[in-house]
C-alpha cells in the first residue's frame, strides 16, 4: 500500500471514528450533522480496501467510536461496578449478550460489508440502495428484540426530519440518512460530475426534497387542540445505589435474597415516602388534574405499598384528580414470582376507582431484568374529559411495534413514567417522542434523574424539565389534548418490511448477474 493510500485510509477512518462517536454513539446529546458524514467515509474506506484489512480496521474504528461516544454511560457503569466485587469478565460478557450491546458494533459494520460485497455487481444507482437497505434490516431486527437503536436517533434536534417519521416511522428517516451516504459515494465514484448521475440523481433529489417539504409543511400547518389539561409530574431522588452499598452486598447478591431480606435492603425509607406524599398533595393544590409519578419513585414491600395505594385512591376521589402511582412493588413470600419485584403503574380516577394496574412490559435487558418481572404487552387506556389516556413505562417506548398499540387504541395522551441517567439525558426523552410522531399522540414523559417533557405529534415540546439542571422538583405543564392520524399508524411496518424484501431482491439480482457474467467468460 503506497503512502497516498495510507494517508487516504487514515483520513477516512479518523473522520469515521470521530463522527460516529459524535452522532450515533454519543448517548447523551448527539451532533446531528455528524451522522450524515460518518457513513460516507466508512463506505469509501470499505470499498477501496481488501476484505481482511477492511473488516479488521473497520471494526476497530467503530469499536473505538463506540467507546468514545459511550464514555458517559461507561462511567456510570464503572460507578455501579464499584458497588460489587462480583463484576468480572464473565459477568460483563453475559451483560453484553443479554442487552444486545455485544452485537451493536457488528450490526453497524455488517451493512458496510454487504455494500462492499454487492456494489460492483449491480447497476450504479441500484447499488446505492444496498447500504440503506441493510441498515433498515438490522434496525428492524433490533427493534423486535432488544429495542430500536437507529441512525434516526441522532436527528432529534432537526424537527422537519423527525416529522417524516409520521410517514414511515423511524426506519424511513434511517433510510434517508444511509441513502445519502451511498449517493455521495456514487457521486464520488463519478469524480464529482453531477451530470453523470443523470435521471437517478434527479430521482434521489426529488425524494429528499419531498420528504423535507412534507416535514416543513406539517410543522407549518399543525392541527389545533380543542382543550388542554393541567398536569404535574412528581420526581424525586431515589438513591438506589446507596441502599445497595449500605447493605455490604453486591447488586446481584441482593437480587437473590429472600423476599423479607430483599425488602429490608431495597425498601424506600419513610422520608422518601413522605416526600412523594407531600409533592403529590402540593400538585393537587397547584391545580393539576392529572398527576404522574416518575418511574421507580418508591420501592415498597407489598403491604406498605397497598396502604399507600389506598391513600392515593382516596386522595384522587376527594380532590377529583387522576393520580398515576408509579413504583416498584417488592413481593412478599406469597406473591413472589421468578423475580423479586415488578415495575408498576396504577391509575386512580376522580371517582376513587382503579382504572388499571400496568406492569412494565420490557425490563431493560442485562440490567433490570435480573430483578423485575415483565408484564403482559398490552397498553391500557381510559376515556376521560381530557381525552383517552394510556400508559407505558420508560424502556417500553424503545419498541415501535409495541407502541403502535397507542394508535390502534386511539390514545390521545400517553403517560410515560421514566427513570433516566445523566448518560442518556436528554436524548432518550426526545427519541422516545419519535413514537408520538409515528402514532399521532401527545407524550407526557415524567423522568427521575432525566428529562421530563410534553411533546405532541408535531414534535413540539410544550414543556420540559431536566432534573440534573433544575433538581428533583414537581414538573407542571398545561398540556394540549392533541392526537392525529398518521400514515405510519395506518400502515405500520410496511416500509421496513418492503425494504427488507428489496434488499433480498438486490442480493438475488447480484448473484444472478455474477453467474451470468461468469458463464459468459
Amino acid at each position: 500500500m503506497n503512502t497516498t493510500k495510507w494517508l487516504h485510509n487514515g483520513t477516512y477512518l479518523t473522520i469515521t471514528l470521530l463522527t460516529f462517536a459524535l452522532s450515533l454513539l454519543k448517548s447523551d446529546n448527539s451532533v446531528w450533522i455528524a451522522a450524515w458524514i460518518a457513513p460516507v467515509f466508512m463506505i469509501r474506506f470499505m470499498r477501496h480496501n481488501k476484505w481482511g484489512f477492511a473488516v479488521i480496521a473497520g471494526f476497530i474504528a467503530l469499536q473505538l467510536a463506540d467507546f468514545l461516544g459511550s464514555l458517559p454511560l461507561l462511567s456510570m457503569y464503572f460507578s455501579a461496578a464499584s458497588m460489587s466485587d462480583q463484576v468480572d469478565f464473565m459477568f460483563l460478557l453475559l451483560w453484553q449478550v443479554k442487552s444486545g450491546a455485544l452485537f451493536f458494533v457488528p450490526s453497524l459494520l455488517v451493512p458496510f460489508l454487504v455494500d462492499k460485497a454487492l456494489y460492483k455487481k449491480l447497476p450504479k444507482f441500484t447499488a446505492t440502495l444496498i447500504y440503506p437497505g441493510a441498515v433498515v434490516a438490522f434496525e428492524l431486527l433490533f427493534s423486535l428484540t432488544t429495542g430500536v437503536s437507529s441512525f434516526a436517533g441522532s436527528q432529534f434536534a432537526v424537527q422537519p426530519l423527525v416529522m417524516t417519521c409520521s410517514l414511515f416511522g423511524v426506519f424511513g428517516l434511517s433510510f434517508l440518512l444511509a441513502w445519502f451516504a451511498s449517493m455521495i459515494n456514487y457521486l464520488w465514484q463519478e469524480n464529482w460530475n453531477i451530470k453523470n448521475l443523470g435521471y437517478s440523481g434527479l430521482v434521489y433529489a426529488a425524494i429528499m426534497a419531498a420528504m423535507l417539504l412534507y416535514g416543513g409543511v406539517a410543522l407549518a400547518f399543525p392541527e389545533k387542540a380543542d382543550k388542554s389539561v393541567p398536569i404535574a409530574g412528581i420526581t424525586t431522588n431515589i438513591y438506589l445505589e446507596e441502599r445497595v452499598i449500605d447493605s455490604g452486598l453486591s447488586f446481584f447478591e441482593v437480587s437473590k435474597l429472600s423476599p423479607a431480606d430483599y425488602a429490608k435492603v431495597m425498601s424506600s425509607p419513610q422520608s422518601h415516602v413522605d416526600d412523594i406524599r407531600h409533592k403529590t398533595r402540593q400538585a393537587v393544590k397547584h391545580g393539576a388534574k392529572i398527576i404522574i409519578w416518575q418511574e421507580t419513585s418508591l420501592m415498597l414491600e407489598s403491604s406498605v405499598a397497598d396502604a399507600l395505594l389506598l391513600e392515593m385512591k382516596n386522595l384522587a376521589d376527594k380532590e377529583d384528580v387522576y393520580i398515576l402511582v408509579a413504583y416498584e412493588r417488592l413481593f412478599n413470600d406469597k406473591e413472589k414470582k421468578d423475580k423479586p419485584m415488578q415495575n408498576t403503574g396504577v391509575l386512580f380516577t376522580p371517582e376513587g376507582k382503579k382504572a388499571w394496574e400496568y406492569t412494565k412490559a420490557f425490563p431493560i435487558p442485562g440490567f433490570e431484568d435480573y430483578m423485575v418481572n415483565a408484564g403482559p404487552q398490552d397498553i391500557p387506556y381510559l376515556d376521560t374529559p381530557y381525552g383517552r389516556l394510556g400508559q407505558v413505562i420508560c424502556f417500553d417506548s424503545a419498541f415501535p411495534h409495541y407502541i403502535r398499540q397507542a394508535a390502534e387504541k386511539n390514545i390521545d395522551l400517553l403517560l410515560i413514567p421514566a427513570w433516566d441517567t445523566v448518560a442518556h439525558t436528554p436524548r432518550v426523552s426526545f427519541t422516545s417522542a419519535y413514537r408520538a410522531v409515528e402514532n399521532g399522540f401527545t407524550m407526557i414523559r415524567i423522568a427521575g434523574d432525566g428529562h421530563s417533557a410534553v411533546i405532541d405529534p408535531y414534535y413540539r415540546q410544550w414543556a420540559g424539565q431536566n432534573t440534573f439542571d433544575q433538581g428533583a422538583r414537581n414538573f407542571y405543564a398545561n398540556v394540549p389534548v392533541l392526537s392525529t392520524n398518521t400514515f405510519y399508524a395506518a400502515f405500520g411496518f410496511i416500509f421496513p418490511y418492503a425494504v427488507v424484501l428489496l434488499l433480498l431482491s438486490l442480493i438475488l439480482l447480484a448473484i444472478i448477474r455474477a453467474v451470468i457474467i461468469k458463464s459468459a467468460k
